[in-house]
């Protein structure tokens, strides 16, 4: 019993010293590409890896970089297979209008309600023309909400 107790709790201190060392590889990555400065909230689930929650850092932002460059042929391959099933190419570039340009976009913090759900906030610069104003355009930035899910290996976004 006592031999059983101390294997439990050794793969205990084992797991805990794994967790650790994961988190300070990630903060030496973020440190290494520039990002040390960012306030990144590091994935408290261990249900995802460290490659995983990069991947899906990487597909969030590929989808962003497709529409600050108007490619939304692009971005549309980052919605979901159902989404696509439905909703054709044109019909995904009508819901965003011409009256916003995308500048940039930061992932500020991803959240896990389970393996295959991530709650991922994105800070998004952009410049704005109020309908009215006349050609005047504002600079602003806001931090949109975004679902993601994994399907399959993959990370797709979800439509609200």
């Amino acid at each position: 019993m006592a031999l059983r107790l101390w294997a439990e709790n050794g793969m205990c201190w084992i797991a805990l010293l794994v967790m650790a060392l994961v988190g300070q590889e990630a903060l030496a990555a973020n440190v290494e590409s520039g990002q040390g400065g960012q306030q990144i909230q590091q994935s408290a689930s261990p249900l995802i890896g460290v490659a995983d929650e990069a991947h899906l850092k990487e597909r969030v932002l590929a989808r962003w970089q497709a529409l600050i460059k108007g490619d939304f042929e692009a971005a549309y391959q980052f919605e979901t297979p159902a989404y696509r099933a439905i909703y054709t190419p044109d019909q995904f570039r009508y819901q965003f209008g011409n009256q916003t340009l995308w500048r940039m976009a930061n992932v500020v913090n991803i959240h896990y309600d389970n393996s295959i759900v991530a709650r991922v906030q994105v800070e998004v610069a952009y410049r704005y023309a109020q309908p009215g104003m006349g050609q005047a355009m504002r600079d602003m930035t806001q931090q949109v909400n975004e679902i993601w899910l994994r399907r399959e290996g993959e990370w797709w976004r979800q439509q609200d």
